[in-house]
């Protein structure tokens, strides 16, 4: 039999040190000016040759204050770029002295560290420590302890009276202004949400809330990687306006990064456009035409392939009457939906809508889902009531990616490889099983079965980088990869076992374009099958891998009442 090679390092980045040479006694007209400034250097990781191949070749880089700058490229380039700017990857030749690599903070008005000046918020990074799993199904009942801690006291709890009587929390060492918070609560939507438990706000609330961590503690560079990635309508517009203006009065310099195939702000004046090892930077009217460039090349007549129509199977779900709530807050009222093979869903609403706690009954994570019981209410999957269902056989009848779920996904198991984490699709757990991950106790058809369904995977959503050579990207280490290629892999874990409920939640969130275009081709073209069901859940229409043709059906969550939307 064919095995793979051991856990092989795929390119994992080493943390160095950040400096900037002698900042604080220099002081020029010029220097004030000039936020950035690398006249054209090659950037590698630290411990590689400088005849080793550079991250990035030729690099010339000039930010001023009166300009607003986006960072574009797929999720492991800006990364890269964003990781030169924190000092984690090593310039040749280092910026020249003595402005170094930010001449703004040459004077001498804040007395504060440099590393302290600029700060970064990464949302295509996993929030978990330590790469170990953690029951992100805990939202849903918030029944310890440690989960009832709420918004205010786990990310501002310098902003509590009297600390000792209400959290065991330590008070950090910081003081955050009372107006400036205040002002930034109102605007960004979290009045609300600043006494509920931090564990059951959904993702997009949870973005806000960082957003205004690093905005409390006044930056004088901000690098903001993704922010609006999984934020609805409403709260882009909302978080873009607050952006901007903050940006106009350098209070503080706020430097975005942006996928190939975001829009870019109508506020921005310049782009550095990160494509391979290569950054072309310039005014935005200019560098629009070379990411549409770039976009086009990478399409590939990705989207010429089309599903045929999705016809009428047997119900996969059946939910009459459902209702979800926590003492007097009700997050579901009375949902009634038939999910039946074959069909394509469109599910939005609001952040905060109560998406993540519909598609939890869809698992049969939520301990309500236990309690919808005929003939009041009734929840039936597969054709059989919730109650019934063993929650390990729901795991493997439901591929699932989320946010919730690329945030927990184990990544301290030792050698935890590419292979092994599609593998534990078959039965949707999180830890590899046999000596070859594809099971315990199957016949060797079968395992012949899914070591080549494994394999079809990985030789079609083979990110950049690995084309031609599944085999390769098949013995990386999970947690080695780009951000982007992990979420392909957890794509691939969803759809490995052919479940015949598929559940899309936020699925591009950290993709680069190539990525997306093959993912959304490879579910038009028979990724999912007649006899699949699939929920995909997003803000934006386009999004979507089928459209109106393909029978899509367009449902919206609001105010805890789910409606289906006419055209």
């Amino acid at each position: 039999m064919w095995r793979l090679p051991k856990a092989a390092s795929c390119h994992r980045r080493l943390h160095g040190y950040f400096t900037i040479a002698n900042a604080k006694n220099y002081s020029t007209s010029t220097a004030s000016s000039v936020v950035l400034h690398i006249p054209k250097a090659d950037v590698y990781r630290f411990g590689d040759a400088n005849r080793a191949t550079p991250e990035f070749r030729d690099l010339e880089w000039t930010v001023k204050k009166n300009e607003s700058w986006a960072v574009v490229g797929g999720s492991g380039e800006k990364s890269s770029l964003f990781d030169m700017l924190t000092g984690h990857l090593r310039i040749h030749p280092p910026p020249p002295p003595p402005a170094g690599l930010f001449p703004f903070l040459s004077d001498s008005t804040d007395p504060r560290d440099p590393h302290d000046c600029v700060s970064i918020v990464s949302f295509a990074n996993r929030r978990a420590v330590g790469g170990a799993f953690y029951d992100y199904t805990a939202r849903y009942g918030a029944v310890r302890e440690e989960d009832r801690i709420t918004l205010r006291q786990s990310m501002f709890p310098e902003t509590i009276d009297d600390l000792k009587a209400q959290t065991r929390i330590a008070l950090e060492e910081h003081t955050t202004d009372p107006k400036l918070f205040a002002d930034l609560v109102q605007k960004m939507g979290l009045t609300t949400l600043l006494d509920l438990p931090r564990i059951a706000l959904s993702n997009g609330q949870t973005r806000r809330a960082r957003i205004l961590k690093a905005l409390l503690a006044k930056p004088r560079l901000l690098l903001l990687d993704e922010p609006l990635t999984g934020l609805d309508v409403a709260s882009r517009a909302t978080i873009l306006e607050i952006l901007r203006d903050l940006h106009s009065a350098c209070d503080p310099h706020i430097v975005m990064g942006l996928r190939m195939q975001d829009a870019v702000p109508e506020w921005i004046t310049h782009l550095a456009v990160v494509h391979g090892h290569v950054v072309v930077t310039g005014p935005k009217e200019n560098m629009l035409a070379y990411k549409t460039e770039i976009n086009d090349a990478s399409r590939a007549s990705a989207d010429e392939a089309a599903a045929p129509p999705s016809g009428l199977g047997v119900p996969v779900v059946e939910m009459e009457n459902v209702s979800v709530a926590y003492g007097p807050r009700k997050v579901l009222k009375a949902v009634n939906w038939t999910i039946r093979a074959g069909q394509r869903y469109h599910l939005q609403g609001a952040n905060g809508s109560g998406k993540t706690t519909l598609l939890a009954l869809l698992t049969g994570d939520h301990p309500q889902s236990y309690t919808q019981r005929a003939p009041a209410r009734g929840l039936r999957l597969f054709g059989t009531p919730r109650e019934r269902l063993a929650t390990p056989l729901l795991a493997a009848r439901v591929g699932v990616v989320s946010p919730e779920l690329f945030d927990a996904f184990p990544r301290r198991a030792p050698g935890m490889r590419v292979w092994d984490a599609v593998a534990t699709g078959f039965g949707g757990g999180f830890v590899p099983q046999g000596a070859d991950s594809l099971g315990l106790d199957i016949a060797e058809d079968e395992r012949a079965r899914r070591a080549q369904r494994v394999w079809e995977l990985l030789g079609t959503l083979v990110p950049p980088g690995w084309e031609g050579d599944a085999a390769a990207f098949a013995a990386c280490r999970f947690i080695d990869l780009p951000i982007g290629a992990q979420r392909m892999v957890l794509l691939m874990r969803a759809l490995v076992g052919r479940p015949p409920l598929v559940l899309l939640d936020e699925v591009w969130s950290g993709m680069d374009d190539w990525m997306v275009r093959a993912a959304r081709a490879h579910l038009r073209a028979g990724g999912v099958g007649p006899e699949q069901a699939v929920v995909v859940v997003t803000h934006l229409s386009d999004e979507v891998p089928w459209g109106e043709k393909d029978g899509v059906v367009r449902v919206l969550l609001e105010d805890g009442e789910l409606r289906e939307l006419s055209d």
